[in-house]
């Protein structure tokens, strides 16, 4: 890691909270005031159990002009808990981006996080582009849909819904969340101060139950806001959803059409996967909203693909011993990796029994790719086949032990409620 010259890179102190709220107000939100940020984004000071901050000191004046948060995640994958570092508040003031201090700070991030022997790193990256230079991979897609309330269907479980009640629910409201967290794939396992932040009171934000015999057994979070254009059009934004059962899925979507006469657009975000758009009236975006063009008039706007969060791999051997894999006959692979930070290398493995175990003999078979598709595949978002397709893969040996990994590493992309 090479710093710019004259610059400390340093663990955060309390007396350097005016100097980050005030780099996190010109990195994230130059509106606000940094009365705001401190209040909005620290108001328990710098010192969190799962979060660390670090900054960039100019050694000659003493000032910040870099800063990023390290946070500990438990990331849900296949049925396991992968530990993880998520990376946040990166910023760089002003006067001293493009002189290369993200990258420091982010080189730093990853020789922490390889220190720690961690398989797994996670960001929200601010381009997609210049986190895939340092190796991160997209495998956080999601699905938003615009759709008029009036479109989504009716059922009758809706009666079921009930007012959160933070003095009653929250306990059991958690624990079906981490229930269900860990069935899914890319889901947190979350720390109380990653729930608290989830249901806290915030100005048009309200949480509904799904309860049978006063027994919560799913919820919503909705945030209510006017969308822009046009502003007049009142919108309940679903943030997240929870739904272990077919019974509570379907008493939130109808809930949600219950709001028909005060509220025109349902927001609904989603997994990829999820049956939402097939159960509506109209598969077209609600017509109150400004009119996008469509091709010859034949087709309706229904929903965005957006390009969300980015993993990366880091210790590979630990990847691979945590990550359950599709029964299948054995088989071994060499992958030969490109990394632009942490240096090229290899790993070997053995697909059996359900399990990658990792070997010092090389296969006969060697899979040539980056430490970026290799993430890709890892999580299930691509197929090894088709990198190979489109030149982002090689091989050298048995091309049909594709196929094998393709079916070993084939599972449900992840898809996450936390934003960081």
């Amino acid at each position: 890691m090479t710093q710019p010259p004259g610059i400390i890179l340093r663990a955060a102190e309390d007396s350097d909270l005016p100097q980050i709220v005030n780099l996190d107000r010109l990195a994230f939100a130059p509106l606000s005031t940094n009365a705001d940020i401190e209040r909005e984004w620290y108001g328990q000071g710098l010192a969190l159990p799962d979060r660390s901050l670090f900054v960039a000191i100019q050694g000659m004046t003493g000032l910040a002009v870099g800063s990023y948060a390290q946070l500990r995640l438990e990331v849900c994958f296949e049925g396991q808990v992968l530990p993880a570092m998520g990376i946040a508040a990166v910023a760089v003031a002003p006067h001293f981006r493009g002189q290369k201090l993200a990258q420091v700070l982010l080189e730093h991030s990853l020789a922490e996080a390889q220190t720690q022997q961690l398989p797994l790193m996670m960001l929200y990256p601010f381009q997609h582009g210049f986190y895939r230079k340092m190796g991160w991979a997209w495998v956080g897609r999601s699905h938003q849909y615009r759709v008029a309330a009036r479109h989504l269907p009716n059922y009758m479980e809706r009666s079921y819904i009930v007012p959160y009640d933070p003095f009653q629910h929250e306990p059991m409201l958690q624990a079906i969340y981490q229930r269900e967290a860990l069935r899914r794939n890319g889901w947190l396992k979350r720390w109380d101060w990653q729930w608290q932040a989830r249901v806290k009171p915030v100005t048009g934000r309200e949480v509904y139950c799904y309860a049978e015999a006063g027994e919560p057994l799913g919820y919503v979070i909705v945030q209510f806001a006017r969308l822009e254009p046009p502003q007049n059009v009142l919108a309940a934004i679903v943030q997240e959803w929870v739904a272990p059962t077919p019974a509570a899925y379907r008493g939130i979507l109808g809930f949600l059409a219950s709001l028909r006469d005060q509220v025109s657009t349902i927001v609904w975000n989603t997994s990829a996967d999820d049956p939402f758009p097939h159960l509506l009236s109209e598969q077209r975006r609600d017509p109150a909203l400004a009119a996008i063009p469509s091709e010859f008039g034949w087709t309706h706007h229904l929903g965005t693909i957006n390009a969300g969060f980015m993993w990366r791999l880091v210790d590979l051997e630990a990847a691979f011993r945590l990550r359950p894999i599709t029964a299948q006959p054995p088989f071994t692979l060499t992958f030969q990796l490109t990394d632009p930070i942490l240096g090229d290398r290899a790993i070997t493995a053995n697909f059996a029994d359900g399990k990658m175990h990792p070997t010092v003999q090389p296969a006969s078979t060697v899979v040539k790719t980056s430490i970026e598709h290799l993430t890709e595949l890892f999580a299930g978002f691509r197929r090894s086949r088709d990198l190979l397709w489109t030149g982002e893969l090689e091989v050298e040996g048995d091309q049909a032990l594709l196929t094998n990994l393709d079916n070993a590493w084939a599972s449900t992309p992840p898809f996450c409620w936390d934003f960081f």
